[in-house]
């Protein structure tokens, strides 16, 4: 049911900083970091740590979009959550005992019912470990760690960035790229 009332989410999200959406920001050309998959973005907050409203559409994929979106604007450190809807994704569960995810491809279209993550430097470049929490047509739910998924109709998220490097550090134990504050 429509109610003419914009969701809880982008209310907050206008309402906080006192700001109406402002031109998109600008992508650098660089062809290293070119891509279909570059969200649409307007920044919210413009001082040390930089917050940014991205929004994904149909047929674009979140994950190659953010990587490309951190590299065109530098960032070092971040935040992030979202919600929206995927027609595919491939989510994985880590397993201690063989040191690997187990991939599971998830299959035609569910809502994002939660999209969390941070960004870090891993071997100089940015990072982002993702996880989400998928909601399917019958009501049940798929979550796990993000590897990709594509936008269908479209998947909303603010990141929230820092200016001072966030590093990982492989752990020995895991074989984990880990956050080393």
């Amino acid at each position: 049911m429509d109610c003419g009332l914009l969701p809880v989410t982008r209310r907050a999200f206008f309402a906080a900083g006192g700001l109406s959406v402002a031109a998109a920001v600008a992508i650098a050309s660089d062809s290293a970091v070119d891509s279909i998959d570059l969200p649409r973005a307007a920044l919210l907050a413009d001082g040390r740590a930089k917050t940014y409203l991205l929004v994904f559409h149909t047929g674009q994929k979140v994950m190659t979009g953010l990587a490309a979106f951190a590299k065109s604007h530098k960032l070092v450190a971040g935040d992030f959550t979202g919600i929206g809807a995927v027609s595919d994704a491939m989510i994985g569960y880590f397993d201690p005992q063989s040191k690997s995810y187990l991939r599971n491809y998830e299959k035609g279209q569910a809502e994002v019912l939660s999209l969390t993550g941070n960004l870090a430097l891993n071997d100089n470049e940015p990072f982002f470990h993702v996880h989400a929490a998928l909601g399917r047509r019958d009501g049940s739910a798929r979550g796990g760690h993000l590897f990709e998924m594509t936008a269908r109709p479209t998947v909303e998220l603010v990141l929230n960035t820092y200016p001072e490097a966030v590093r990982r550090k492989i752990d020995p134990q895991s074989g984990l790229p880990l956050l080393d504050p």
